[in-house]
């Protein structure tokens, strides 16, 4: 009896033993985890710039850079803002499923096909309003609807919704990957027109000293809200959050303003420039829009 009540005892010490063990296991793999998992949430949500030339300089200069800094210093939590070639931005951005890109549309990436799940992406308020047009060299009558477009080579940026847009109206489509290869190819003669963005394009040909190109103010083959678009994430919707009331806040911000300001500026100097459209077809007819749909500023969620 008494060799039995030893035993048990110490069976029973083993197992209390072994109980505890477990316990302090389980605890430092607690830990371990809550670390790891305190590590990932504390981790800079990614955005992913696509480098294009001028107006987002691989050194951090341009238009686009200025604005995103503009936002991206007064957001809460840590940002990483990544510059790289426009292809390899993408890249990075659909491979990981984690960031986000930018400059970019929601609806822009869903029509040009690069988005099979819109829902689950979500972006930011528009920081401004781009519209995108065809422009031609100037002594060039620019184009006034796609149905003159037949047999013309258009440069566009490569997995833009343009490709989409002028599909079927007979034209070679060659697709960029830099906005400044895509004005030096209409300058140089190797394509007929291109297609461009409103500031970038004024702000392109202002930076390149030459004239400016012509287009027809009318015809307008897309508008959308720049935004920051961004994989589904927790951290990601908080940045969203975050981005959406700075943009708020900085519509009261006069060095902001100024910036706006001073594109529409340079817009304005494309505009006045392009004179080649004919005044009465400017008077009479009606701005055209055969891509896409305008987006609000500010999108619903």
């Amino acid at each position: 009896m008494i060799i039995s009540r030893r035993v048990g005892c110490k069976a029973g010490l083993a197992d209390v033993l072994r109980i505890g063990f477990s316990i302090v296991l389980t605890l430092v793999g607690w830990l371990h985890f809550s670390v790891a998992l305190q590590g990932m949430e504390s981790q800079a949500s990614t955005i992913y710039a696509t480098a294009w030339g001028k107006t987002l300089a691989q050194d951090g200069t341009g238009f686009y850079n200025e604005i995103a800094g503009d936002v991206l210093k007064h957001v809460s939590g840590d940002v990483a803002y990544q510059i790289m070639p426009y292809r390899r931005a993408k890249m990075n951005f659909f491979k990981t499923n984690l960031g986000c890109l930018y400059p970019s549309s929601l609806f822009g990436l869903t029509k040009a096909g690069q988005i099979k799940d819109p829902e689950n992406y979500i972006e930011s308020n528009g920081l401004f309003a781009a519209r995108t047009h065809l422009f031609v060299r100037r002594g060039t009558v620019p184009p006034a609807n796609l149905d003159d477009l037949a047999g013309k080579s258009i440069a566009y940026p490569s997995g833009s919704i343009a490709a989409d847009v002028l599909a079927g109206y007979g034209a070679r489509l060659i697709g960029v990957n830099s906005e400044q290869d895509k004005a030096e190819m209409l300058v140089s003669g190797r394509v007929d027109m291109i297609t461009g963005m409103m500031p970038d394009t004024a702000i392109v040909f202002a930076d390149m000293g030459g004239e400016m190109p012509a287009f027809d103010p009318l015809l307008v083959l897309y508008e959308v809200a720049v935004t920051f678009v961004c994989h589904r994430t927790q951290q990601n919707e908080n940045l969203i959050i975050s981005v959406n009331k700075v943009l708020e806040d900085l519509q009261q911000d006069p060095v902001y303003r100024a910036r706006m300001a001073a594109a529409v500026s340079a817009q304005d100097v494309l505009l006045q420039g392009s004179s080649e459209a004919p005044e009465a077809n400017k008077k009479k007819r009606p701005r055209q829009n055969r891509g896409g749909r305008r987006l609000p500023m500010h999108p619903s969620r």
